[in-house]
């Protein structure tokens, strides 16, 4: 019976470590961010720096350094100025799927960067409001549907990211600069 016992323990000793070593760790994270939009091509002289607000779901194994991420995102851009007693303004709700690859992270004295790349491919409704001036006040809205991406690059510090893009749509593209908060859902190690 011992001798039953002994050879039991020591084959769950030599392989159960073994086999809970080499299993990927993998996690999934929501994270709110906050950000300002500078419109650019041809919406730069119409729309002033608007602001950003969204959140994402992402997906991260320790078999690939990247994450998988589903986004929503919304911007608002306000008219540069009054013109012909009108006042114009612009509202984004993005929908993406994409990726964020991860570099070897950078160590300094007491915190850890942890640069990378961001792709998305994004789905975008877009929300036009004219507000008009004259005896009355009169307000109109037009919507539109447009496909496009982003791409941009960032540095991760524990859990707060720091972030540039390139949101690209046709004839109103615009680069954001975000702070995100990657916080942890659940982690299977």
């Amino acid at each position: 019976m011992t001798k039953k016992l002994f050879i039991t323990s020591f084959f769950l000793l030599l392989f159960i470590p073994r086999n809970s070593y080499s299993q990927e760790i993998w996690g999934l994270f929501v994270a709110p961010q906050i950000g300002v939009r500078y419109p650019s091509g041809e919406s730069y002289d119409k729309y002033k720096v608007g602001f950003s607000l969204g959140g994402s779901l992402q997906y991260a194994t320790s078999a690939f350094p990247f994450f998988l991420k589903t986004e929503f995102l919304y911007a608002y851009f306000p008219q540069n100025k009054v013109v012909d007693n009108a006042y114009h303004q612009k509202s984004i709700y993005g929908l993406s799927l994409g990726a964020e690859y991860l570099f070897y992270p950078v160590f300094a004295s007491e915190a850890i960067f942890v640069p990378f790349i961001s792709f998305d491919i994004r789905y975008n409704f877009i929300e036009r409001i004219k507000t008009e001036y004259s005896s009355q006040l009169r307000t109109s809205s037009s919507f539109d549907q447009k496909f496009g991406f982003s791409i941009g690059a960032g540095v991760s510090v524990f859990l707060v990211d720091v972030i540039a893009k390139y949101y690209y749509l046709t004839y109103e593209p615009y680069v954001g600069f975000d702070f995100r908060l990657r916080l942890p859902v659940y982690i299977s190690l």
